[in-house]
């Protein structure tokens, strides 16, 4: 190992970081470490040369404000960790310089090195939120009722996709809504959040769209992941559709470079139904609610409950399904 050549901040902010030109700092050449400006794409970065076949923890894939990745640089395998925060370079210069301390000081191995010093600059480590499991079950059941009202009415069934807005429900299509329900259980035993969920809009009719998933056979099933990608290929010829899509999308805060996380693989252990929310649905509404406890239902601002729809249910291939859906 080489000894490390440091440059002060001052120093590497007036030769390296320069507007509209890219820069190098060689802070040691064994194993070889790298300070970068970039001042054409705006970011700040280090180069630590790391063994071949080095995998980057997912951990730090979630890092809000830094981006981190495998590359070739001149031919040695190298690690590069950048940000393009503006107001974070100074601090990143001298992670990039506590990070050198820790391979040639302590002698740790470099993406060691780099992962401890990441953990101890807070202002580094502003995780993005991640979809909870519940949330990526509810937005696959979404999709897939996506997916088959493309292939029933074409692209413009994007438009009535409107769940991620501040709205009601998951879709409307002229005056059909849909509230989309998921769940993993055996049973289809889905949950209300609201008094008004299960209340359709005025002068439309609401029908709830029952998913049930399950874990897939082997090598078998999709994940978000996946069913994101098929939705947009299916969406490819329609750009504005296709734009649209991506809104909602992230409108669910599901972000393409989080992809990797969305990986768990799922079934439709039974066939996606449908069911009329009507006079004769088990449905909690304020009425129902004001009935029994007169005034004082003003009072109840919150209601979630659990409804089994066994038996209620009318599958896709039926007449009635498919008269469900708009023409």
């Amino acid at each position: 190992m080489t000894a490390p050549k440091y440059l002060s901040w001052e120093n590497f902010k007036s030769t390296v970081l320069i507007a509209g030109e890219q820069r190098v700092h060689r802070v040691t050449d064994t194993p070889l470490v790298e300070v970068f400006g970039d001042g054409v794409t705006n970011k700040i970065g280090l180069w630590v040369e790391t063994p071949s076949g080095s995998e980057v923890p997912a951990e730090l894939s979630r890092l809000a404000s830094v981006t981190l990745r495998e590359v070739n640089h001149n031919g040695r395998n190298c690690i590069e960790v950048a940000t393009s925060t503006v107001s974070l370079y100074r601090q990143f210069y001298h992670f990039s310089v506590a990070v050198t301390e820790r391979i040639i000081v302590e002698k740790r191995p470099p993406l060691e090195a780099v992962t401890l010093e990441l953990r101890c600059f807070a202002d580094l480590l502003e995780t993005k939120p991640l979809l909870a499991l519940e949330r990526q079950i509810g937005l696959i059941g979404e999709l897939l009722f996506l997916e088959r009202l493309i292939r029933k009415i074409g692209t413009r069934a994007v438009d009535g996709w409107i769940g991620w807005l501040p709205e009601p429900h998951d879709f409307r299509l002229g005056y059909l809504e849909f509230e989309v329900k998921t769940t993993i259980s055996a049973q289809r035993i889905h949950t209300i959040n609201g008094i008004e969920q299960l209340v359709p809009s005025k002068e439309c009719k609401l029908c709830l769209v029952s998913t049930v998933l399950g874990p897939p056979g082997e090598g078998g099933g999709f994940s978000l992941t996946q069913k994101v990608a098929e939705l947009t290929g299916l969406l490819a010829g329609d750009v504005a559709r296709l734009e649209q899509f991506n809104a909602a999308l992230k409108g669910y805060e599901f972000r393409p470079e989080d992809s990797m996380h969305y990986s768990r693989p799922f079934a439709i252990r039974r066939p996606t139904a449908i069911v009329h929310v009507d006079a004769a649905f088990p449905a909690i509404t304020r009425p129902g609610i004001q009935a029994v406890l007169g005034p004082p239902a003003a009072r109840i601002e919150g209601l979630s409950y659990d409804v089994n729809v066994e038996g209620l249910e009318h599958e896709d291939g039926t007449s009635v399904f498919e008269s469900a859906l708009p023409l």
